[in-house]
């Protein structure tokens, strides 16, 4: 069997033990299209975009979901929500950590606003199948070593956190990528071969082509705060105060603090 249809296998069992219905967090990548792919063969899913306007996650996004045939959403966002989703995820990302809390906050705001009781994330496909930049100047030795590394990480770590995300406003969230048959299939590929001349998750996009994910999804798209502008957001409002970005969140946690006392 090819690998690619290994992939694709895994990854179709894991959508089918997801009750249907279930809505998708959706950037207009290749992370997102292959997954709402493969949740079309169970049930028409809702696609859910957060970005500022005219983001390139939006712009992404719109052009692959209409590829896909799959209904969209786009949820358009300006400082003052994300300041206020910021000021609430504080409560469970610390303000050190603002790389993780900007990642997190289109979840939380999805998470906030829509009728759907589960939603499905991307969550693990960057970590297992070579999807970071910084992958691209490792050998053999050392990307296999961070892959290793970073999947635990997010096993142990981020998905718990978007778990919890989820359960303060009720919903379940389920991360495809990182289900025990898609590790095993991911795990199975030689790490040299996960980047091929120069293009980051290689056997992921062959296994997109083969279900006729379209181009849209193809590109080599931002991290989702980039994409969706709200880390550039973050920093403007930090700016506005003449703070760094860290500062500005531990000034907002820290009236959130007073607030509450």
């Amino acid at each position: 069997m090819k690998r690619e249809e290994t992939i694709l296998e895994a990854l179709d069992a894991a959508m089918a033990d997801i009750a249907p219905g279930a809505a998708i967090l959706f950037s207009g990548g290749v992370d997102s299209g292959i997954l709402a792919t493969v949740a079309r063969r169970h049930w028409r899913p809702m696609l859910y975009t957060v970005g500022v306007e005219g983001s390139p996650d939006l712009i992404a996004s719109e052009e692959a979901a209409e590829c896909l045939n799959l209904p969209w959403t786009p949820m358009i966002i300006d400082a003052s929500e994300v300041e206020r989703q910021a000021l609430a995820l504080l409560d469970m990302v610390p303000p050190d950590d603002p790389v993780t809390l900007s990642f997190e906050l289109p979840l939380k705001i999805v998470a906030s606003q829509v009728r759907e009781d589960t939603l499905i994330t991307g969550q693990g496909a960057d970590e297992l199948f070579a999807g970071y930049s910084r992958y691209l100047i490792m050998g053999p030795e050392e990307l296999e070593s961070a892959l290793v590394s970073d999947l635990e990480k997010v096993l142990e770590h981020a998905a718990p956190l978007e778990r919890r995300i989820a359960a303060h406003h009720g919903k379940q969230v389920f991360h495809p990528f990182l289900d025990p048959r898609v590790i095993q299939a991911a795990r199975s590929i030689p790490s040299n071969e996960l980047i091929v001349q120069g293009t980051r998750k290689a056997p992921l996009r062959h296994a997109a082509a083969e279900i006729g994910v379209g181009p849209p999804t193809w590109r080599e798209k931002k991290a989702a705060q980039y994409g969706s502008g709200i880390m550039n957001i973050l920093r403007s409002l930090a700016r506005r105060r003449s703070l760094t970005l860290r500062e500005y969140l531990e000034e907002l946690a820290a009236g959130k603090e007073r607030y509450a006392n």
